[in-house]
């Protein structure tokens, strides 16, 4: 049998490791062949091909995008409430941990890109002089060393957003898993929605969203192996019936 470390290693190697050099070969690739540029300029040909016609058009920027962080805020107002009654509902102690996982991850994935956007000094498309305004082209992570205040546009915040629900893809896992594959094509589709609002506003790259996606991925994955320890029990095992919220895996119930 194997030990419990050894175990551990490859439950990382496979659902963390690999899935982080996936997406770096993705992002590699995107860059290499200078696919974010490509679609961009499709985008912006469609819209006239002198500027970003959807920047402040209704849908896009008050629906799609300030509804759209509205919305986000909403949900995350509703978790806030659900971890506040979990505490004091014996019916809802079962959830604790899972909602635990599921604001840890969502607030992890949210500052890390913000911490992103900070550090990264990516131009937005609509910042560009090929898309009309005055900034050089300066791929990633070239800008990183560049003299040039060039931008905040690296990953995608808007997205990130919706994308960082991707942990209720766990959160399904540990309670309701028939939920889970719907919860993540959920959330998916939200981010992708976003993610296509601020491309054809010229916000966005297509890979500043992708890295969204990937990073949120990574985050809730990480803290499902945090809290939970899968490789120590099968999934059918994993629930939140311990209302200790201690980082031990629950034992299997009788």
């Amino acid at each position: 049998m194997a030990k419990p470390f050894t175990l551990a290693q490859r439950w990382c190697t496979n659902k963390l490791v690999f899935p982080f050099l996936f997406g770096v070969l993705a992002i590699t690739i995107i860059n290499i062949f200078h696919i974010d540029i490509v679609l961009a300029k499709s985008l912006f040909s469609l819209e006239g091909g002198v500027q970003w016609h959807l920047r402040h058009q209704v849908l896009f920027e008050r629906v799609l995008h300030n509804g759209g962080r509205q919305l986000v805020t909403l949900m995350a107002t509703a978790l806030l409430i659900a971890a506040v009654i979990s505490q004091w509902v014996p019916k809802w102690r079962h959830y604790r941990r899972s909602i635990l996982m599921t604001m840890l991850s969502i607030l992890s994935t949210i500052l890390l890109v913000r911490y992103g956007k900070a550090i990264t000094n990516v131009s937005c498309p609509w910042d560009l002089v090929m898309f009309g305004g005055d900034k050089p082209l300066v791929m990633f992570p070239d800008t990183l060393f560049s003299q040039q205040t060039l931008g905040q546009c690296y990953p995608g915040g808007h997205s990130s957003g919706a994308f960082a629900w991707v942990v209720m893809y766990y959160f399904a896992l540990v309670n309701k898993p028939a939920w889970r594959k719907p919860l993540l094509s959920l959330a998916i589709g939200l981010g992708a929605v976003f993610a296509m609002t601020q491309e054809l506003r010229g916000a966005h790259f297509f890979s500043h969203d992708l890295t969204s996606l990937w990073l949120a991925w990574l985050i809730a994955t990480s803290w499902y192996g945090v809290l939970y320890r899968p490789w120590q029990q099968p999934t059918t095992q994993l629930n939140d019936a311990s209302p200790d919220l201690k980082l031990m895996p629950v034992e299997p119930q009788a």
